[in-house]
């Protein structure tokens, strides 16, 4: 069951990694080259209070957590495998906010399913999900860069940002 969102409660985005990965181990914010991941990392940075990567391999990252290279996604889970990973990777940042968070996912579908069976499992308010409906890296990127506004200070730190 998803709960209400709480007064105070901080919109934490929640960006999907990329296939498309540096070659020698990076910040999180700079591992991941892909448009999409890039959009998607601009658009939290300016309409969310925090900013989280989500990754098959490392789970919920900092954006300055420094990531090895790995080959791991989670089309290659079984579903019951993918909704653990969705439970386990929100629990992993949930102690971080009281009152619990409003999550932004800006991931891909498979991802997105994930993480929202999470935010279900651990009873929190229903995910935010812009991208959603719209198919295609190319029409999301485009999204994204239509919505991402041009002013927003710095999103707080999560983990060792």
């Amino acid at each position: 069951m998803f709960t209400e969102k709480q007064p105070g409660a901080k919109r934490v985005a929640l960006v999907g990694c990329s296939a498309l990965k540096n070659k020698k181990p990076a910040p999180a914010k700079d591992f991941y080259t892909s448009a999409l991941f890039r959009a998607a990392y601009a658009y939290a940075e300016k309409t969310c209070d925090v900013v989280v990567i989500v990754s098959a391999f490392y789970g919920a990252v900092a954006p300055k957590t420094v990531l090895h290279p790995y080959d791991r996604s989670l089309r290659k889970f079984r579903k019951n495998d993918r909704e653990d990973w969705g439970a386990r990777t929100i629990g992993e940042l949930l102690s971080a906010f009281n009152p619990p968070p409003q999550l932004v996912i800006l991931a891909g579908k498979v991802y997105a399913d994930a993480l929202v069976h999470g935010a279900h499992w651990h009873n929190l308010p229903r995910p935010e999900e812009p991208l959603r409906k719209i198919r295609g890296c190319g029409a999301r990127v485009a999204w994204m860069k239509a919505n991402t506004p041009d002013v927003k200070s710095s999103p707080c730190q999560w983990g060792n940002q």
